[in-house]
Order: structure tokens, then sequence, then C-alpha cells
């Protein structure tokens, strides 16, 4: 598996920052579900990190009050935004990604030597993947 450079990696994603706006926007114009309804929904699940405005009733009133084409009005007027937002994020996407490649180097590096070919083998090789990156980020390693 080849690893792209710091370099490379920051080209490559502000570079796709226009064909990804673009597929945002129709992401937006396309959707066949409704997000306002959809976070009604899962009130409980946002509890967590919303305790108090659930509880008060404020998120339910602000979120009632948009409905599905207003929402995407108010989205698609502000789709434009992407390329610029990414762009404008450039300097912190390195930094942080100055952190996160070597890690993603170094662990693909050892998946690379673990036997593979089988359903079994490609399953360890995953689930060392998976395991090394969440215990380099419980350990600091992205910052």
């Amino acid at each position: 598996m080849a690893i792209r450079s710091l370099q490379q990696t920051v080209q490559n994603y502000v570079a796709s920052a226009s064909s990804a706006q673009a597929k945002f926007t129709a992401g937006v114009q396309n959707t066949d579900k409704d997000p306002t309804a959809l976070a009604v929904q899962n009130q409980a699940a946002l509890l967590a990190g919303f305790n108090n405005a659930v509880n008060s009733g404020l998120w339910a009133r602000r979120t009632a009050a948009v409905s599905k084409s207003q929402w995407q009005t108010i989205t698609l007027a502000k789709a434009q935004n992407y390329a610029t937002g990414v762009q404008a994020g450039e300097s912190k996407y390195s930094t942080k990604m100055g952190l996160v490649l070597p890690v993603i180097q170094n662990v693909v590096a050892q998946v690379d030597s673990m036997p593979s070919g089988t359903p079994a083998a490609n399953d360890q090789r995953m689930l060392f993947y998976a395991n090394a990156m969440r215990q380099a980020k419980a350990n600091g390693a992205f910052g």
C-alpha cells in the first residue's frame, strides 16, 4: 500500500475541494431525507452533548422551525463556502496530517508485513490497523 507524502496528501485534499463541493451541492439538492425530521427523531442520541438544550425544549423548537425546503435554500446558499473553507484550513490540515500521516505510514508498514490472502488473515490485518490507530489516538499521537 503506497502512502503519499504529507505534501501530496495536502495538495490532493485541497485540489479535491471543488469536485467535493459539486457532490455536496448535488447531495443537498437530491436528498429524499428530511434532516430536520431525522434530527427530531434522534433526540435521545443528542442528550449526551446537548442535554441542556434538549431538556429546555430549545433544540426541538429551533429544529422544527426550519422546513426541509428552508434548510435546502440556506444550505445551498453556503455551498460555495466548502472549497473556501478547505483552502482556509489548509495549514491546520497540514499540521494535523503532519502528525497523523507518519502514524499511518508506520502502521501500514506493519500491516504490510503481516500474512494476507485469507479472510482470517485479512481480518487480522484490518483489526490490527484499527486497533493501532485507536491506540495512537488514545496516546495523544495526533495532538
